[in-house]
């Protein structure tokens, strides 16, 4: 049985725990601030628990990319984690947001499984070249929409 790859990075935003949670529960506006292009399907508004959507986005070799996402945890304003199904794979994207002075920092983690044999053999890399920027830049935009006045 393969095993599984995390990754988690963290950002400082100049906004409270509510307004960013308010932001990132509603999930159709995470076209916002995704590096590349993304929508959401069958949602609009904040999330709760139990919630499904599509997500449709990019990646190398698929431009339309489809995953059916359940929303597993909605706890404002400190925690939401996104659990999204592919190939019966398990795909969770966890944002935590904890108080930071005036401020909130925001920890997003993927956890995935690790792909199969050949993909294996590049997948350090594409975790260190294509993944984790992307998730940097993600949460940079994040951060400048957010802290937009």
């Amino acid at each position: 049985m393969a095993g599984r790859s995390t990754t988690s990075q963290s950002v400082s935003i100049n906004r409270s725990p509510a307004e960013v949670f308010a932001y990132l529960s509603d999930v159709s506006k995470h076209a916002e601030w995704s590096p590349k292009p993304y929508r959401t399907e069958g949602t609009s508004g904040p999330v709760k628990v139990g919630d499904m959507f599509a997500s449709v986005g990019s990646i190398p070799g698929d431009k339309n990319h489809r995953n059916e996402v359940t929303v597993t945890e909605c706890s404002a304003p400190t925690r939401l984690v996104l659990d999204a199904m592919e190939k019966g794979e398990h795909f969770i994207n966890t944002f935590e947001l904890q108080p930071q002075g005036e401020g909130t920092l925001v920890t997003r983690s993927m956890d995935a499984p690790n792909p199969p044999f050949p993909i294996s053999l590049i997948f350090p890399l594409l975790m260190a070249t294509v993944i984790k920027p992307d998730v940097r830049k993600g949460l940079n935009n994040l951060k400048a929409n957010l802290e937009r006045v």
